[in-house]
């Protein structure tokens, strides 16, 4: 890949939209306990702003959150970091969704 990749959002953001999804589809599933435990200990604000971005953007965030769990990463590396880093080495599916604008959203 020729060409630098811009990321203009906080990593943050995506990173608990994700929790809150996983959250929601666990509590949803009679999973409560499990489900209130990936947000639990996340600020009110941060809740509040992941909250949001899932309901505007749920699609994406969805396709960024599977992504994340088919690459087997670490809890403390970031979406973004995973797509660049699977981008450079040419795959596809990474160098679509950031095509596609998915880490573009400022907040």
């Amino acid at each position: 890949m020729g060409s630098k990749v811009r990321i203009r959002f906080k990593v943050g953001v995506i990173e608990n939209a994700c929790l809150v999804a996983r959250a929601v589809d666990l509590m949803t599933n009679d999973r409560f306990i499990e489900g209130y435990s990936l947000i639990r200990d996340m600020q009110a604000n941060d809740f509040l702003i992941a909250l949001r971005i899932r309901a505007e953007h749920g699609a994406m965030i969805k396709k960024l959150c599977d992504f994340k769990e088919r690459h087997k990463t670490t809890e403390t590396e970031s979406i973004a970091a995973v797509l660049t880093r699977a981008a450079e080495r040419g795959d596809e599916e990474a160098i679509s969704l950031l095509a596609a604008g998915a880490l573009e959203r400022l907040v």
